[in-house]
């Protein structure tokens, strides 16, 4: 999809909301994405272990690099909000050059709120050992809500 294709109302709950430098649209001057809307985008998996959890777990969901693109943001960070307020700057060549997930669905079920979901940013800790570090780790933000262009 081309970010200059309209983007259609969230018909399901909101899992996520990119503000800021966005140019497409679908509320007022957000972008709304149910689970629907994300699971159009293209999906990728990934299966690794994390510091929060038990052994590997298979991970699906879409690029943030590829949702970025979706709405045609732009900027040079990108502050990423959970549900209870917790935020990270990411990198703008962080999102763009690395494999960062937006996780929707762990072990092929989609993600609760008590189990890290709807959306948890993820990255490939177990395939890139250079990423399992602490400021990585900060970066992997569960319950994420908002992903604000700046």
């Amino acid at each position: 999809m081309a970010a200059a294709e309209p983007l259609p109302a969230a018909q399901g709950p909101v899992l996520l909301s990119l503000t800021g430098n966005v140019a497409t649209t679908n509320a007022g001057e957000r972008a709304d994405f149910d689970m629907a809307m994300l699971q159009q985008l293209p999906q990728h998996e990934l299966t690794t272990e994390t510091p929060w959890t038990e052994g590997a777990h298979r991970y699906s969901g879409v690029l943030l690099r590829d949702l970025l693109a979706r709405v045609g943001a732009s900027g040079e960070r990108i502050r990423a909000l959970a549900l209870n307020q917790y935020h990270v700057d990411i990198d703008w060549a962080t999102a763009a050059g690395l494999p960062v997930l937006l996780a929707t669905h762990q072990d092929g079920e989609a993600m609760k709120i008590r189990d890290k979901g709807p959306v948890w940013i993820l990255l490939p800790l177990s395939d890139m050992p250079a990423l399992n570090t602490k400021q990585h780790h900060e970066m992997m933000i569960w319950q994420l809500r908002t992903l604000d262009i700046r």
